[in-house]
């Protein structure tokens, strides 16, 4: 009797023991899947990222309070260069029972021009949908069209060349393309590779395109931003996925690409980070945003998505992105409505060091 109440216990032990062990295990490796590395070095540079600005028929003033805000986040740089991912939708016309109000768009962009456009040789854009439908001439007819766009080029077309010189690849003069990749900070060879994707003026094959741009000798991290996003708990996105980008998010893993800025939504939201097939990859994986917070109003509705990992439609404000040379680390700068902190907040990127 004394022999089998030992031999319990010692059985007893030995499992207490196995279990220990086995939970130690799985500590360590969920620490090691959610770790964040830290960055090395000094800063290179800034980032701010933002889209659905100027909502001059909406919120007013918003978008001027904003780029009050840019000129702060460069005088307290001080000597770090500083860049504004504008991500679309720059300006909306006015709407009477859901449609344009042909000559309202022209009012705001200028409006834009005045108070974000006083940035403009820090701005790297990609252009929004309203950007195209909602460029109609007073005295046009109100329907929506995707050859539009005509004052976001005139405005941006000497930009954007600007930019693809800044790439140091081959650059066509005649190229009048809105989609681009470069190099920030300009002329920096272990810089950031930024990649900037329209999505509305078919002038390039989306998949092809992205591939053979972060495909290319590049640093060892990159970012692409564009106006959709690929997932979002706001209203156009509902909780769910984006097609035509997640046709894309293959390319953008595969490639090593480090962050996705989008925005379309006006939200604020922070994802964690997927692989290609929309699956969680903490390891490897791209993380996104999206970044709809530039001054137009914001939405109230919204479905939380799956992957979401931070959600806010209560203030107007730009991610603010810290680059160094092998990671970034990210907060949010509110402008209008409640401090925000955003969780995680710095990584490594994805690409391999140079041997």
């Amino acid at each position: 009797m004394v022999r089998t109440v030992a031999a319990s216990a010692s059985r007893r032990l030995r499992l207490l023991w196995i279990g220990m062990a086995f939970l130690a295990t799985l500590v360590f490796a969920g620490f090691y899947a959610g770790r964040t590395e830290a960055q090395s070095g000094d800063p290179i540079g800034i980032l701010l990222a933002a889209g659905d600005i100027a909502g001059c028929h909406q919120s007013t003033d918003k978008h001027a309070e904003m780029a009050a805000q840019i000129q702060k986040e460069i005088d307290a740089a001080g000597s770090l260069p500083v860049g504004i991912l504008v991500l679309g939708d720059v300006a909306y016309a006015a709407r009477v029972d859901e449609k344009v109000v042909p000559g309202t768009y022209q009012p705001c962009f200028e409006s834009f021009k005045a108070s974000w456009g006083a940035h403009k040789e820090r701005l790297f854009p990609v252009p929004g949908n309203h950007d195209y439908s909602d460029d109609i001439p007073a005295g046009k007819p109100a329907k929506k069209t995707n050859v539009r766009a005509r004052m976001y080029k005139e405005f941006f077309s000497d930009r954007i060349l600007d930019l693809k010189k800044a790439s140091g690849n081959p650059v066509d003069p005649a190229d009048k393309g809105l989609s681009f990749a470069t190099r920030f900070p300009a002329g920096q060879s272990d810089g950031w590779l930024l990649v900037g994707m329209n999505f509305y003026g078919s002038e390039i094959e989306p998949k092809p395109w992205l591939a053979k741009q972060l495909a290319a000798p590049a640093p060892r991290c990159a970012l692409v931003f564009t106006h959709p996003f690929y997932a979002s708990s706001g209203d156009h996105g509902g909780g769910k996925n984006y097609d035509k980008m997640a046709r894309l998010m293959p390319v953008l893993h595969q490639q090593g690409a480090t962050v996705l800025v989008s925005g379309h939504d006006h939200v604020l939201e922070q994802f964690v980070k997927l692989d290609g097939t929309g699956k969680p990859d903490a390891a490897k994986g791209v993380r996104s945003f999206v970044v709809g917070t530039g001054g137009a109003n914001l939405y109230p509705e919204f479905t939380k998505h799956p992957h979401s990992e931070y959600f806010s439609n209560k203030s107007r404000g730009f991610l603010k992105l810290t680059l160094y040379r092998d990671g970034y680390k990210w907060s949010f700068v509110a402008v209008d409505g409640p401090k925000v902190e955003l969780p995680v907040g710095g990584e490594t990127c994805n690409r391999k060091p140079p041997a």
